[in-house]
């Protein structure tokens, strides 16, 4: 690694290589340079990483020209720099096929036509890289502070990008995710738009990206923050692959501009209090004026529709100090309102103490208003985050209402959320729409007393039964239904015999009478059955037959 890469360019310029002759890859002449290598064996796929200027007697090219043409394939295909000969006892020409290869392949052959110490060669080559490298070092250390310093300063984003052009010659660009870009020098204002276009249809795994449009050349890396990317940074280069200093260099540039973001995203959510204080408002069904707070909603449009979403981490809370937890929280609605702002939709966003609050708005076609592709693709997204402290061994939990337009059901909303949330805590349900919830969204609504009564006049006599004598007619009854009267099914869920099943619904039949499973029968039957299991969960010491 070295600020300047040594090419072989370079080397051709060395005091060694003075009586060097260049006969093919003439092209090639901008490799780099990493290392030099003594190779006098034909079998060295293990001996070579790539880049190492290769020096040679010909020891290894006496043989047929089969094995001379194969020896110099070897050195292309492994990412050797270049091949050194020495003309003399062991090898006294270079083929034309060799030639004629080495130039279809921009790969460089040197000739020495006088003795030369090799030694001398690598000493002098080895001690230029090291010193190279220490001063890379140091000047990446340098610049590191430099690019730290600059990210607590008004304009960072574009201050750094001015130090890396100082630094490189190169022109940089920052193609924001949702903020303003920059570019520098103005000559780079041009790329603008290109990279604009790129980077908005880039979904990166890799770190790095190396893109050529004809003769120019793009090292694009992305800023990532709270596990997304916010942006791209972009030096346009005059290689196609820039060497390891400057990549380096721009990885460092990539951290103090998410340092940045990161910063302007907090302050920008601690600002926040309003929009708080306005959701907080709405969910206790206080009156509010609406002008006041018009900055948090979206523009009025006859297809704007929301959603009120609930994520509750009750669970976790306690086990953060105060500070750490407001700290996660905060990151926390900065990476769902990101999250959110990306799939369509306008949050405004509520902290409190164990869980976020959303007012989902979102625009959609008449018949396309529930939107739960675009909601269900924001959970997934949130749920797969991987960033270390953000909801990281916390389980969340979701509730999403029903879809209103009017501000005045958001209270209504909000119940419906913690009602879905709740029925996932007592496992009565699985979905995290409260329109899954089916009948216990009536019977949600019923009193505890009047379940009981309800439980009784339908399964009384079955729980009895099952209470005094461990009969286990209640659960043969649910497995029934859920089979919608399949005996055999049913028995193979219940692990009993058919002959013990027909003995049970016998049993039911006398009970319950012969046409239970016939509507209305049926329905009343699966309510109460419903009932039962929302009273076991919600209130256990009412229930006694």
């Amino acid at each position: 690694m070295s600020k300047h890469s040594l090419l072989v360019r370079d080397v051709l310029k060395r005091k060694h290589f003075k009586s060097a002759k260049l006969i093919a890859g003439q092209q090639g002449l901008n490799r780099q340079v990493l290392w030099t290598h003594i190779l006098e064996i034909k079998d060295f796929d293990t001996l070579i990483n790539g880049g190492e200027l290769i020096l040679t007697t010909g020891v290894g090219l006496q043989l047929e020209r089969e094995t001379q043409i194969a020896y110099l394939q070897n050195l292309i295909r492994n990412g050797a720099a270049a091949l050194c000969i020495e003309i003399g006892d062991y090898f006294d020409y270079v083929p034309v096929e060799l030639v004629a290869m080495a130039n279809a392949h921009d790969f460089p052959i040197i000739i020495f036509e006088e003795v030369v110490r090799f030694i001398d060669i690598t000493q002098d080559l080895h001690t230029y890289i090291i010193n190279q490298h220490q001063q890379a070092l140091t000047q990446l250390d340098v610049i590191s502070k430099t690019f730290m310093e600059l990210s607590l300063m008004p304009n960072g984003i574009l201050k750094i990008l001015q130090v890396l052009h100082q630094d490189t010659d190169a022109l940089f660009l920052f193609v924001s995710e949702d903020t303003k870009n920059f570019y520098y020098p103005m000559e780079a204002k041009k790329y603008l738009q290109l990279m604009e276009d790129h980077c908005h249809q880039l979904e990166l795994q890799e770190p790095i990206q190396l893109l050529s449009f004809d003769k120019d050349h793009f090292v694009i890396i992305p800023v990532n923050g709270l596990g997304q990317v916010w942006g791209y940074l972009c030096m346009h280069s005059l290689l196609p692959k820039p060497n390891d200093y400057t990549l380096l260099n721009l990885e460092r540039a990539t951290m103090s501009i998410a340092q940045i973001l990161m910063r302007n995203r907090m302050l920008q959510e601690r600002q926040q209090s309003r929009e708080d204080e306005f959701i907080l408002a709405l969910i206790q069904g206080e009156p509010i004026d609406l002008q006041y707070y018009q900055s948090y909603l979206p523009l009025e449009n006859r297809n704007l529709y929301y959603r009120v979403v609930v994520f509750n981490m009750l669970d976790y809370a306690n086990t953060f100090s105060e500070e750490d937890w407001q700290e996660i929280q905060l990151q926390n609605v900065m990476f769902v309102r990101s999250i959110l702002k990306k799939l369509g939709f306008f949050p405004t966003v509520s902290v409190r103490q164990h869980e976020i609050i959303i007012l989902a708005f979102y625009i959609a076609a008449d018949d396309m208003e529930e939107n739960r592709d675009s909601f269900n693709q924001a959970i997934q997204q949130i749920v797969a985050r991987k960033t270390p402290q953000l909801f990281e061994q916390i389980t969340l939990t979701f509730g999403i209402s029903n879809v209103y337009q009017s501000i005045n059901n958001v209270q209504k909303g909000y119940k419906e959320a913690k009602t879905t949330i709740q029925m996932q805590h007592n496992e009565l349900a699985s979905s995290i729409y409260h329109k899954d919830l089916g009948v216990y969204r009536l019977l949600l609504h019923q009193d505890h007393a009047a379940l009981l009564q309800y439980v009784k006049d339908y399964l009384q006599e079955i729980l009895l039964i099952d209470q005094k004598n461990g009969n286990d007619l209640y659960q043969t009854l649910c497995v029934y239904l859920a089979c919608n009267g399949a005996k055999n099914d049913t028995a193979e869920q219940l692990f009993i015999v058919r002959q013990t099943l027909y003995k049970r619904i016998e049993r039911l039949e006398n009970i319950l009478g012969a046409d239970f499973l016939q509507a209305p029968h049926r329905l009343n039957i699966e309510i109460a059955v419903k009932a039962y299991e929302l009273l076991k969960k919600t209130a256990p010491d009412i229930l006694r037959f």
